[in-house]
This record gives C-alpha cells, structure tokens and sequence, in this order.
C-alpha cells in the first residue's frame, strides 16, 4: 500500500554543519589580536621592528608545524575534539600573550597560540568534507569562506574601538570568544564515531601526487602572502597609512560580496582548472601593481588578485577532501594546509629580501612568475587529479 505521507524534503545542510558555521562566525567575530598584534607589540611592549618580525615569523612556523601535525589527532580522535582543544588551547595562550613580559617569553607565547589554534582550519575542513557529500560540499566550504571573511572585515573595525579603551581588554575578550565557540561545539556539534584506527601506518603519506599537490599550495600560498609588502611599498610610493587601508578594504569588500555567487557558480562543476585560472588572475593582478603609482590603479591590481584569490580558493578545499582515502582525511587537509603556514613564514622573508635588491617590479613580477608556475603545475596534475576526485565534485 503505497503511503499517502510525503516524507520530510532532506533539509540543504544537516544541523552541524550550521552549529560549525555559527561557531566560526563567533570565533572571528572576537578575532581581534591578530589584527592589531602588530600595533600592540609596538606600542605596548615597545619591541623593535626585528622582534615583531620574529613573532609574526612565529607565528607563521607555528601553523606550518600544527597543521602538518593535525592531521593524525583528526584522523584518531575527530574534528569536534580537535577543533574544541584548538579553541580551549587558543584562549588561555591568549591570556599568556596578553601577560606576557618581555620578547622572549612574548616569543613563546606566540608560538603556543599559532600551536593551538592552527589546529582548528584543518579539523573543520575535515568535519564539512564529513557531513556533507561532494556536490554539497563546495557549497558549504564557500558559506565557510564567506563567514571566515566576514569576520575578517568586522573584527578588525571593532578591535579598533574597543583598543580606544584597552589593548589587554582585546586579549580577554578574544579568548572569551574562542571560549564561547568551543563551549557551542562540545554541547551542540554531533560526535561522530571516528572510523577505525588502520594498521600502523607511516606519519606521513607515501603520495606523490598528495606531494606534487602540497608543492603547488605552497606557491600558491607564497603567491597569496606577496600583499604583506604592500604596505611597505605604498609608504616608498609616498602614499598614508588610511589609503592604504582604503585601498584593501577592497579585497575584503569583494571577497565578502563575490565570494557566495562566484563560489556557487562554480560548485556547479568543481573542476580543478578553476584553481589555475585563479593562479593566472593573481599573476595579473600582482603584476598590475608593478605597473601601479596612483591609488586608483593599485585598486585595480586588488580588485584581480582578489577575484583571483575567490576563484583558486572556492574549489581548493573540496579537492584536497577528496585527495585522499576518508580514515586519513584529516592527514591529508592538514599537510596542505601546512603549506600556507609555510607561506606565511617564507614570504616576507623572500618578499623583503626581493623588494631590497630588486625593488618594486621585481618583487612584484616575482610574485606574478610565481603564480604562473603554480597554475602550470596544477594543469600538469588536473588528470590525475580529477581521476581522484568522485564524479559528482569533479564534474
């Protein structure tokens, strides 16, 4: 007897996936040490240039090594554990930050927060790539990456009132924050049994194309990271420190606009050539500022690199999902995901060091020559990628 009652329609997202955006969005929204970290270290602890160097590089090397470890936590414990130690962890080195004295152990206390909270980007990766199946998946990396930005653009704005009253008072609410959002995640975020532990296993993969794949993410990332020494050319170039606020804002004005309908268009087919146009519109955009001596034409170069940037990264978190088999997901989103803390260690270094015995253009034209070589290294890997990928990601 056929049933008169229509069953419920499978809602778009399952629930938590809505309790990991909701968890993101508050973490982000309290993300107001990083920003103004800088500022801080300077004023506050009056350290020199050379030392806030050192701990921005710190920090940097800390997510390249908790990233690159991350993965086997994931893999044996889950993401809902891992992302709630790295929220916990982050909060109280928050609170050692802010107390702090001294460079050394100021020092220290950056690298246990890069430590702590690195863990969380790959574990939530992971938990998306868990709860959702391929078609879906980019979907939601996109709603991610947009709250992600979202955040990104408030916090920045509201820590800057905020610090008006109080640089340490910046600190504690930044951990009440991560604390807030962990405590959301163990209450509310199911716990999925992680699947079993394999035979012992190599701490890292025997994959040549998971390798070749990592190679290509950290160009892409040294890529990405070229625009820390924007600001550094803008004051050669003469220009002040509110344009040069001005002129960002618009990658985050595009990201935050751009990011939903260009994310979707391409979830209609995720295919990984996504990833070299986006390479080639960054090679263009940096290129551009090459070019640029007016504050309407670095606009521009932000405005492609931007695009750029949406383009290559609205499919890159569902590809790397799938590189791998799922009992080592975590392992594999967590190595990639090593790369761009590896790029945001070597950049500046690199960057500097380029911008001083090359100047302008061959900084520039250095990051553009990057990129170009990132996109050619990902078409040469599309057919085995795709070949990895299952057919409804890979279109």
């Amino acid at each position: 007897m056929t049933s008169l009652v229509r069953a419920a329609p499978t809602p778009a997202y399952p629930a938590g996936f809505w309790v990991l955006w909701w968890t993101t969005l508050i973490n982000r929204l309290g993300d107001f040490v990083i920003p103004l970290l800088g500022f801080y270290l300077t004023s506050s602890m009056h350290l020199t240039v050379t030392q806030v160097s050192v701990v921005f590089a710190l920090l940097g090397l800390g997510r390249f090594l908790s990233e690159g470890l991350s993965g086997q936590l994931i893999d044996r414990r889950g993401p809902a554990f891992t992302m709630t130690l790295a929220l916990t962890g982050g909060a109280v080195m928050t609170v050692l930050l802010s107390c702090a004295q001294g460079f050394a152990w100021t020092a220290a206390a950056a690298l246990g927060f890069a430590l702590c909270v690195s863990l969380y980007k790959p574990a939530a990766v992971t938990a998306v790539a868990d709860l959702l199946p391929g078609p879906r998946r980019t979907h939601a990396y996109n709603l991610l990456y947009w709250v992600i930005n979202v955040g990104a653009a408030v916090a920045p704005v509201l820590g800057g009132w905020l610090a008006s009253w109080s640089l340490r008072l910046l600190f504690w609410l930044d951990a009440l924050s991560m604390l807030t959002a962990a405590t959301v995640l163990f209450l509310r975020f199911p716990r999925a049994r992680p699947p079993a532990a394999p035979a012992r296993r190599a701490l890292l993969p025997r994959d040549r194309l998971l390798w070749q794949f990592c190679l290509a993410t950290l160009l892409l990332g040294l890529t990405a990271q070229s625009y820390k020494l924007l600001s550094v050319v803008f004051a050669q170039q003469g220009f002040t420190a509110l344009q040069y606020g001005q002129v960002l804002a618009v990658n985050g004005a595009l990201v935050v606009l751009l990011g939903l309908p260009v994310g979707h268009l391409i979830a209609r087919r995720a295919h990984p050539r996504w990833q070299a146009l986006g390479a080639l519109l960054q090679a263009l955009g940096f290129l551009g500022h090459a070019l640029a001596h007016t504050l309407g034409a670095h606009m521009l170069a932000i405005a492609v690199w931007s695009v750029g940037e949406i383009v290559a990264y609205s499919v890159t978190k569902v590809i790397v999902s799938e590189l791998g088999p799922p009992a080592q997901r975590g392992t594999y989103i967590g190595l990639t995901g090593s790369m761009i803390g590896l790029a945001a260690l070597l950049a500046p270094l690199a960057g500097g060091a380029l911008l001083q015995h090359a100047g302008q253009g061959g900084l520039w034209s250095g990051a553009a020559g990057l990129a170009v070589t990132t996109a050619l290294l990902l078409l040469t890997l599309e057919r085995r990628v795709q070949a990895r990928l299952t057919p409804g990601v890979a279109g």
